[in-house]
């Protein structure tokens, strides 16, 4: 009883915060059927041990490992409305006129086994199974006329004469609604009455949720919350019981040990504590799909998933991040965040908004409340500043101060990025305001700003602004480079000098002023820098620079620790001092998570202290509670998902659904040398997180880089025995235990034993062949070679011939030439004879006619008888026929025995003919007229029967030639 009043006593606080929200909301991620390739309506959630997610579905059993969707229907087709695990990760589901569970076959993927064989013919037909529990070692199947309970490989069924209306464990109780005998209990294999139904009528139960060991939580359809203690049943009372009765709760489960969340038909998700008071409201407003709850499910990282009418919800609610939006019905970007007087306020796109914070919640995102915007300050608002504790904002048309939930202008007409005191003793007689146009000062005195005006100088927007110890003014413009700034005595002018990459700036752009650790510092796009007065160049910080290295930076901030957060690009992260690792008195934590999200340009962090670090987004405010991000003791995890082995088709290898991958590694032949090998991590919700490192032991030397993806492909590996690894890490250094998947690729049949025995074997028989072959080829050589040098010897016996032919040719030659000469001679003697033959006649003839003038001379008769001797002489005959026979070959012996007729004038003729002497010649020799040399000549044709188309020489030549 002490327990109901307590509750009572609770409702009559909750009245006021009835219709306020916690200004921070938790993530979340929708997924559309589209998405998860599923029906509309998910009618129950699950996790295995592993931390896989399953979905009872329109379509089927949907599987979800944190990266990949996977959906198993069973063999009728028909809607899953129920899943229940076990210990060992068996999935058993109920569906329509079906039950049974889901196991992994020998590859790990899931296959569907139906206990309906196990039931009599006369149970076999049935509706839904609309809810599966597991108790003990029995699996409870709940369909409306009946309840199975399967245990040790049979089925007893309990049947009601009216209708089952619930069925639920919760703590160590099964519950079960009777629609007569109202709220039941399972003990010793009997269904025993807690409640009889006269306390919800004919409402339906739609949850029970444990509060303690003899306490339990009960939620109706219509009727609100009750409480069961010790067996004994009241009402809950709260401020939201119309609501609940108008709404409905479909369905209820537990958070943590102080809260659980209701699932409605039409608001969404409801968290409540166990007083019966709102903790938070989460609905399409706040990023549901839709309002329509028919599942919720709490994971073992805490955070919940909602099936929904219309697609699945995770919401990272045990997440240390939050996001904040001033206007639920227009998204603004956050440019500046303050907690002032207990009050949180956000410089937006569109004014500055304000929420009061309650209660005495560390973490600020949790505080209720409904923001409201400042008056006079709609329109751009870029900067919140506290000043001498006032609350300074600086306006797209002047400078404001906030008073009263309203902004009191100090000056206007021109805008104000940002409000820098000139002395951080309070207070601050001086306030620099940068300004669209130059700079501008305020003076403060009895308790209120005034504007002294602009001070004289160079017309630029001074965004970021800095004052070093030497009380030197600086500022950066993102596009000109740095401006050192000197004010004048009385503060009315100053001068300025510009610093670009000629100075020693890495470069001219992309640079940004801020003081940390007393220090003015210079965040650019290759690290950290300072001015070096004695050098005036600026050098890498001599401090800061070796932990931000080359880094991109654009904005930095030091909180109350003195760690300095800082934004990188698009990522932001912060180094924290407090917690030394790896060898540096600093830690670098970046939030993967927020990469993309922040307000690009205009980047702002606020760290009120370790729970509430406010970030400036494109949508709002992001809350990040740090201490709870470090604490996170998340045991990371990865799972190998499905494994595909390619050929000349695909064969998959494992589904990802094996408890232990363990047993017979698979051995797969040659032409299955590429594989495709899927992983993830079921940190849901961390992703952004987490990155995957892999190695392919036998091919890989090495653990590749991290990286995001959660795929991996080999191609055209070589035959061997391989394992792939993989494992995870998160950005905060947790990192997973590698999971291990071995296999081998069996060597081409060409690479087997047996073909290496058939290669030995012939091998041998080619040894043998080759030496069979080597000495026929030695034989054959022999032979050839034989031959060879009788051919030799024969063509050298050839070119012995060959020489002496060429000696007697050249012999013959020799005798030929020797004729020719002595035939040359002989014509040259037988041409002087004819020479001298016509002289001696023409002497004869003039001796003639000397003769007969001198009347008969006796001495002149003397002297031609003298001539006519001379005459006889050359006309010897045979001596010259017997010199020419010697030089000719014996021509006129072989003429003569031929052609025997032949008389010695004949010969003469054929002689001289010999020696190729002209008719003329020949009238001389014969001492005949040239008349007389024709007849001889035809004469000769005549008796030697020489043919007319053969010439004398020629007939002479053959026929001396034998």
């Amino acid at each position: 009883m002490k327990l109901i009043a307590a509750y009572f006593l609770s409702f009559l606080f909750i009245l006021p915060s009835l219709a306020q929200n916690t200004i921070g909301l938790p993530l979340i991620i929708n997924f559309n059927k589209t998405d998860f390739h599923g029906g509309v309506q998910t009618w129950d959630i699950r996790q295995d041990s592993k931390g896989l997610m399953y979905f009872a579905n329109n379509d089927g059993l949907i599987t979800y490992d944190g990266s990949y969707w996977k959906v198993y229907s069973i063999p009728n087709k028909t809607i899953l409305r129920s899943i229940a695990i076990d210990k060992n990760d068996r999935i058993y589901v109920g569906a329509q006129n079906e039950f049974g569970y889901f196991a992994p076959d020998k590859t790990g993927t899931l296959v569907f086994n139906s206990l309906k064989p196990l039931l009599p013919k006369n149970q076999v037909e049935f509706a839904d199974i609309w809810d599966t529990e597991i108790f003990g070692e029995s699996v409870f199947f709940r369909a409306s006329d009946r309840i199975f309970e399967y245990r040790n490989g049979s089925i007893q069924t309990y049947n009601t004469s009216s209708e089952w209306r619930f069925l639920k464990l919760a703590g160590n109780r099964l519950f079960a609604q009777d629609k007569t005998f109202g709220l039941l209990h399972y003990r010793n294999h009997t269904w025993l009455p807690v409640a009889t139904k006269a306390l919800f009528g004919d409402d339906l139960i739609s949850g029970i949720v444990p509060i303690s060991a003899d306490s339990f939580l009960i939620t109706t359809l219509h009727k609100g919350l009750f409480v069961l203690h010790n067996e004994s049943i009241s009402k809950l009372p709260t401020a939201i019981d119309d609501e609940l009765q108008r709404n409905q709760i479909y369905i209820a489960g537990g958070i943590n040990k102080n809260e659980f969340v209701a699932g409605t038909t039409s608001e969404g998700c409801i968290v409540m504590n166990f007083n019966g008071q709102v903790v938070q409201k989460l609905s399409h407003t706040d990023g549901l799909q839709n309002n329509n709850i028919l599942c919720l499910f709490l994971d073992r990282n805490q955070n919940l998933w909602a099936g929904l009418n219309n697609g699945i919800s995770f919401i990272a609610y045990n997440s240390a991040i939050k996001y904040i939006r001033p206007n639920n019905t227009n998204e603004l970007a956050g440019y500046s965040t303050r907690i002032f007087n207990n009050k949180l306020y956000i410089a937006t796109s569109d004014g500055t908004h304000v929420v009061p914070l309650q209660g005495d919640n560390t973490d600020l995102s949790f505080s209720k409340g409904s923001f409201s915007q400042i008056k006079n300050s709609s329109g751009q608002v870029w900067r919140l500043d506290e000043v001498n504790q006032q609350l300074l904002m600086g306006y797209n048309d002047g400078a404001f101060v906030i008073r009263d939930n309203e902004a009191v202008p100090i000056m206007q007409g021109k805008g104000a990025w940002l409000f820098v005191p000139s002395t951080p003793v309070f207070p601050s007689a001086n306030v620099l305001v940068g300004t669209y146009t130059g700079l501008q000062l305020f003076q403060y005195e009895h308790n209120n700003f005034k504007d002294q005006g602009r001070i004289d100088g160079i017309f630029e927007s001074f965004r970021f602004l800095a004052i070093d110890n030497n009380n030197d003014v600086w500022s950066s413009h993102p596009y000109r480079g740095i401006f050192k700034i000197q004010l004048s005595a009385d503060q009315k002018k100053f001068s300025s000098q510009l610093f670009t990459e000629k100075d020693g700036l890495p470069a001219t752009l992309g640079n940004y002023a801020f003081k940390i650790q007393n220090r003015v510092v210079f965040a650019t796009e290759k690290g950290l820098y300072e001015f070096d007065a004695e050098k005036k160049r600026f050098i890498v910080s001599p401090t800061l620079g070796k932990i931000f290295g080359t880094m991109e930076l654009r904005y930095l901030n030091e909180d109350a620790d003195g760690n300095i957060w800082f934004c990188s690009g698009k990522k932001p992260g912060v180094v924290n001092f407090g917690k030394p690792a790896n060898g540096n008195p600093y830690t670098i934590t970046y939030f993967p998570e927020l990469t993309g999200q922040i307000l690009s340009g205009f980047e702002n962090i606020y760290p009120y202290n370790k729970e509430n670090i406010f970030i400036g987004s494109e949508k709002g405010m992001i809350h990040l509670d740090y201490e709870k991000y470090l604490r996170n003791d998340l045991k990371l995890s990865v799972m190998l998902g499905q494994v595909r082995a390619m050929g000349s088709d695909d064969t998959i290898l494992s589904g990802g659904y094996a408890r232990l991958l363990g047993g017979k590694k698979p051995e797969l032949a040659h032409g299955f040398n590429s594989f495709h090998f899927e992983y993830s991590s079921p940190a849901f919700g961390l992703q952004n997180s987490i990155e995957y490192s892999y190695m392919l032991e036998g091919y890989d030397d090495k653990w590749s880089a991290w990286s995001a993806r959660t795929e991996k492909d080999y191609t055209n590996l070589p035959h061997g025995n391989y394992v792939f690894k993989v494992k995870a890490h998160d950005n905060l250094g947790h990192e997973s235990e590698p999971v291990l998947y071995p296999f081998s690729i069996r060597a081409a049949w060409y690479r087997s034993n047996w073909a290496w025995l058939l290669y030995v074997v012939l091998f041998a028989l080619g040894i043998q062949y080759l030496a069979k072959y080597q000495q026929q080829k030695l034989q054959r050589q022999q032979k050839k070679f034989d031959e060879e040098q009788a051919r030799l010897k024969y063509i050298h016996q050839l070119e012995l011939e060959k020489n002496e032919k060429e000696i007697i040719k050249l012999q013959n030659e020799k005798l030929a030439n020797d004729v020719q000469f002595k035939n040359r001679e002989l014509a040259d003697a037988t041409m002087h004879l004819v020479e001298r033959s016509d002289a001696l006649a023409k002497v004869k003839e003039e001796l003639q006619k000397l003769y007969k003038n001198t009347g008969n001379n006796h001495d002149v008769k003397k002297t031609i008888q003298f001539l006519n001797d001379v005459e006889k002489n050359n006309s010897n005959w045979d001596q010259f026929a017997s010199h020419f026979d010697e030089v000719n070959n014996d021509f006129l012996k072989k003429l003569k025995g031929k052609f025997p007729n032949l008389s010695n004038n004949d010969l003469k003729v054929c002689a001289y003919l010999q020696l190729n002497l002209s008719s003329k010649e020949i009238a001389q020799l014969a001492n005949i007229s040239l008349r007389g040399v024709e007849i001889s000549r035809y004469r000769l044709r005549k008796k030697l029967q020489v043919p007319g188309e053969v010439t004398l020489n020629d007939f002479l030549t053959k026929a001396t030639e034998a």
